[in-house]
């Protein structure tokens, strides 16, 4: 049951320079073998894109590239880094023009449309071979293989970040509040932390890029649902109590949430909540290290298994953040050794320490580290309990991503402002959804 579970939860801007990438490579890839497809003297460079561009991931990938060349002298790795609102993008120019990077960090929920283009190198071979494959936590590396259509893996899972409700516990504990432990209990305490002549919000809303997926992590887990579509294949986003849940949550913009919020991405967000003046967030625990370090650990306090309607712990995932060859690769075999050594267990756990991400590698779970970040290792203890219900959102379907990106965003903007109802809203979300699911069946899953 644990294995299943977990299996389930993680199976969950045009203008571009063109980066360096490549193109054959057929006999390497013919061999799938983990030794270099070059010369051992030979001396090759690959190109790294990491999807979520930071000072803090740009120092830690700068790290761990300086540990690999030094022990892989006739390998260089070139990395770019593709600001987070712009990465996908980047990626789709450069598989439409045959430049993508020899490998690079992206989202399941990209996975199938890369597949579908025949964009990304299949590893099976690879970790058939790979000495340390065993440090990988088997679930995760099943829930990639269940994503692709014709059951390949097609990436190593780096990292997860379950959603997480963060709440500033010095501002709890000065209205007397405990930690609420369901979402009703977050609205009637939102109302209670508001104190507008002190700058103070209950609550920060994400309503800007990105706000609709968050929007669905929190639809899901409010109502218990965990299948995405019912028997017929419709989706059932629009579901009696999502539209409630809506109806309370966008009630609560600019009355007990900064009017700014309408704009907000999780930067904005985040800022809020780390600078006191929002009370609650929702967000992955991925920013755990930045409340850490501007608010304090004493400060900060984040609930994972927030009940849903009927008393059940739901966790809802979009999926694991891999590693991934591109087909493209010349020299596929140099770029699979990289990836697989970000995957190990020491460099695993020293990139996701720096944001209190939860890794992937087995042996790095059991770090001290982990057991030392409350919000990691509740993340941890939640995800392997076998109590804990799993939805996982349909990060499969191909346009997924695109309808979150294109028009579920701006559309939720009309929803806060009182242009469009909640009923409306998440009727024309599913009626957007079941058409995706039903082309995608057609297409992709009947083949």
């Amino acid at each position: 049951m644990k294995k299943k579970v977990v299996a389930v939860l993680m199976t969950c801007a045009m203008a571009v320079t063109m980066m360096a990438g490549c193109g054959g490579g057929d006999t390497a890839k013919e061999q799938g073998s983990a030794e270099t497809s070059t010369d051992k003297d030979e001396k090759v460079e690959i190109t790294f894109w990491d999807n979520y561009a930071t000072p803090q991931s740009t120092e830690r990938f700068k790290d761990l590239i300086a540990k690999f060349e030094s022990e892989n002298p006739n390998i260089t790795v070139k990395h770019v880094p593709l600001p987070s609102d712009q990465a996908k993008s980047k990626y789709d120019v450069a598989i439409q023009s045959g430049s993508t990077p020899d490998c690079g960090v992206i989202y399941q929920y990209w996975m199938n449309d890369f597949i579908i283009q025949d964009a990304l190198e299949p590893l099976d071979n690879y970790v058939a071979e790979w000495e340390n494959y065993d440090q990988m936590l088997e679930t995760f590396q099943k829930s990639i293989k269940d994503t692709a259509p014709d059951g390949k893996l097609y990436g190593l899972a780096f990292y997860v970040v379950p959603p997480a409700l963060w709440y500033n516990t010095e501002l709890f504990d000065a209205a007397g509040l405990e930690a609420p432990t369901t979402w009703d209990e977050v609205f009637d305490d939102v109302e209670k932390l508001t104190d507008k002549d002190n700058g103070v919000y209950g609550f920060s809303i994400r309503g800007g890029a990105g706000s609709s997926q968050q929007l669905e992590q929190m639809l899901y887990q409010y109502s218990g649902i965990t299948d995405m579509f019912d028997e017929e294949g419709n989706s059932t986003i629009n579901a009696p109590s999502h539209v409630e849940f809506l109806e309370n949550f966008a009630a609560l913009y600019n009355k007990y949430t900064p009017e700014s919020d309408i704009t907000n991405a999780s930067t904005e967000m985040i800022s809020a909540f780390d600078s006191g003046s929002a009370a609650m967030i929702f967000h992955n625990i991925a920013s755990y290290a930045m409340h850490k370090e501007t608010l304090g650990d004493n400060k900060v306090g984040a609930i994972v298994n927030l009940k849903s309607k009927d008393g059940d712990s739901v966790l809802v995932s979009n999926g694991v953040v891999t590693l991934s060859v591109f087909k493209n690769s010349e020299h596929p075999d140099e770029a699979f050794k990289f990836i697989s050594f970000l995957s190990e267990h020491e460099n695993n756990s020293y990139y996701c320490e720096k944001f209190g991400s939860l890794p992937c590698n087995k042996v790095a779970m059991e770090d001290e580290w982990v057991k030392e970040s409350k919000p990691v290792q509740a993340a941890a203890d939640t995800l392997l309990n076998q109590e804990t219900k799993i939805a996982t959102l349909p990060v499969e379907v191909t346009g997924y991503f695109d309808l979150h990106t294109n028009t579920l965003a701006k559309d939720f903007q009309n929803v806060l402002l009182g242009n469009e109802t909640a009923q409306e809203y998440l009727d024309n979300w599913a009626e957007q959804m079941t058409a995706l699911k039903k082309q995608y069946d057609e297409n992709v899953v009947s083949k």
